[in-house]
């Protein structure tokens, strides 16, 4: 702010008594940025906004403002206040989403200038220029409250007042206090709009007791939501103008006389939230800068400001979802158990658990001899070499669940008998197992009937269906009709092929349960082609049950692209790709 000694500055207050007003101030609180409270998305302008309920904020910013204070006189220009870098402690508590009470104090760390005299006035012996600046200084507290009146949080319209009363307890000798108490009522209106864009207009005054003008305070902001609301960026403008003229009282025979003249500045400010979703997740950081406006009192040539804050993100959802109730470092939103602390784990329905057990067979990981493989009952009683993994009574290797003679030791993989079975002893020389007229030495498929044939590796086999193992091969691809992707019709010319089918798995009894499988080639949605597959595993399935296989031996599932056998970029790998198979899951 510069002074013209023929036309003045506004200047909000007096800096010393008056003869006709003894209780008029003799000093005046130079800074004009007095922050919002900690929480609110602007440094000088208040919002409306009141979130959660026993919801504790807090913040320190430091604030750096550029020649405050000068006097001009012709080509002459004294610096009063040349600098001056405050630090502002602020602290709120938001209770029942409608009230917030709030303190905060300004703490001056750093302040230079030359003082009040003006040119050619003497200063007294081994003394400062009278009113130089002495730093540090502590300023006046202020204690706030503000209601939310009309408005939800997080709405994009609300309505609120505040009123704020600065108490006496500054430095008067170094521009931090007033000596006096000043209130500040304001009509608070902003809101929040798709989670994109945040506002705030604020309009109000300043009463002082101190003899010191009185003000009409105004301002506005708006600022963008990024990033999810990690990031906010926008301008602020604040504003005072005086409701009457006065004068400023420099050194103790200096006054000079001042119109009323508004005063504001304009700040760009960018806050970020480092460290979202985890504990740290309230803090905040930010930064801010602009120009002063106005020939009035405390205006400076510019202002930066810094801010560290610890405000819980707008809004009850937001908060709820920054919690962690037990402590374990996992939000509550994210964890299984948000009320007894555990380790994170993969498995969603453990994450947060106390003692993992990711296979979910009653014996915790830690005890767990097979700790992704679930156990059978009991399991838990055996030596520790296998607690935990599932039962194999004879020890064979197989698993209980698998071994078709889990009380007899035998191979598991079942290329000559069942899995887990002992080899059976060899068949008579001379059988028919199969009774299709062939004997076993010389039907190449001794257990499915077939017609003889020439060649050797076909004889007695069915002629469209093979069983290779635990896998029933057919030899024809099943067609499809032309019609609804996910209501297939199988294509009449493959009735002979699934007649043969039908007829094999009637000849296997053992085959407890049978796995129906349809694959696609990777043309296409991978979605759409699972449901496709599926349909059409359905739909063999039913044919197969129409035909007298009882439908609990039968599973249909359709794995879509996932299983190709051949290349998908080639039209024959495509082709090859487009089947059905038969696995045996189950015998008995």
């Amino acid at each position: 702010m510069r002074l013209s000694l023929g036309t003045a500055l506004l200047l909000a207050t007096l800096l010393l008594p008056s003869p006709v007003a003894a209780q008029s101030s003799t000093a005046i609180a130079l800074d004009q940025l007095d922050p919002s409270p900690a929480g609110d998305p602007f440094s000088g302008v208040p919002s409306p906004f009141v979130d959660g309920h026993l919801v504790p904020r807090g913040h320190a910013s430091i604030s750096y403002a550029d020649a405050p204070l000068a006097l001009a006189q012709g080509e002459r220009q004294r610096e009063v206040v040349g600098s001056q870098a405050i630090l502002h402690l602020g602290a709120s508590l938001s209770l029942w989403d409608r009230l917030l009470v709030a303190a905060a104090l300004p703490l001056a760390v750093a302040q230079t200038g030359d003082g009040a005299a003006v040119p050619g006035e003497p200063a007294a012996p081994g003394e400062p220029a009278p009113g130089a600046p002495d730093s540090p200084a502590v300023g006046d507290l202020r204690l706030g409250v503000r209601i939310r009146a009309l408005g939800e949080e997080n709405g994009p319209v609300q309505l609120g007042a505040s009123f704020g009363v600065h108490l006496p307890t500054g430095e008067t000798d170094a521009y931090m206090g007033e000596g006096a108490v000043r209130v500040t009522p304001q009509l608070l209106v902003g809101g929040r709009v798709e989670r994109r864009l945040v506002w705030s207009v604020a309009a109000g005054a300043t009463f002082r007791s101190s003899g010191n003008p009185s003000t009409v305070i105004y301002g506005g902001g708006a600022a963008l939501l990024l990033w999810d609301e990690r990031l906010q960026v926008g301008p602020e403008i604040y504003a005072a103008t005086p409701i009457q003229g006065g004068s400023l009282g420099l050194s103790d025979r200096t006054r000079v006389e001042h119109s009323r003249a508004t005063r504001a500045e304009v700040l760009l400010e960018a806050r970020v939230r480092p460290l979202p979703g985890t504990p740290l997740g309230s803090l905040m950081v930010g930064a801010a800068g602009g120009p002063g406006l106005g020939e009035g009192l405390g205006t400076p040539a510019f202002r930066v400001v810094g801010m560290l804050a610890w405000a819980p993100p707008a809004g009850r959802e937001n908060a709820a979802a920054m919690a962690d109730t037990d402590g374990d470092g996992l939000l509550d939103a994210e964890e299984a158990c948000p009320y007894a602390a555990g380790p994170r784990s993969a498995d969603s329905k453990r994450n947060g658990c106390p003692a993992e057990d990711r296979d979910e067979d009653g014996v915790t990981d830690p005890d767990d001899a097979c700790p992704e493989k679930p156990g059978e009952a009991g399991a838990a009683g055996e030596t520790s070499a296998r607690r935990g993994c599932p039962l194999d009574t004879d020890a064979d290797g197989l698993q209980d669940a698998l071994d078709f003679c889990p009380k007899d030791r035998g191979p598991t993989d079942g290329k000559d008998t069942k899995p887990g079975c002992p080899a059976p002893p060899p068949p008579p020389p001379v059988t028919d197992a199969d009774g299709d007229g062939l004997l076993d030495p010389d039907d190449a498929c001794p257990r499915e009937k077939g017609p003889a044939s020439e060649d050797a590796g076909a004889r007695g086999c069915p002629t469209r269906v093979r069983v290779q193992g635990e896998e029933v091969v057919l030899l024809e691809p099943i067609g499809w009709k032309g019609v609804q992707a996910l209501q297939p019709a199988i294509d009449k010319r493959s009735m002979p092929v699934l007649e043969e089918l039908a007829a094999v798995i009637q000849d296997h009894p053992e085959w407890a349960r049978i796995e129906v499988q349809a694959h696609t080639d990777s043309t296409g949605d991978p979605k759409f082609n699972e449901m496709v597959s599926a349909a059409r595993a359905e739909a063999v399935r039913k044919w197969l049950v129409e035909k007298g296989i009882a439908p609990e031996r039968l599973v249909a599932k359709g794995y879509g692209a996932s299983k190709p056998l051949a290349d998908n970029t080639k039209a024959e790998g495509r082709e090859k790709n487009r089947r059905v198979q038969f696995l045996v899951l189950e015998r008995k």
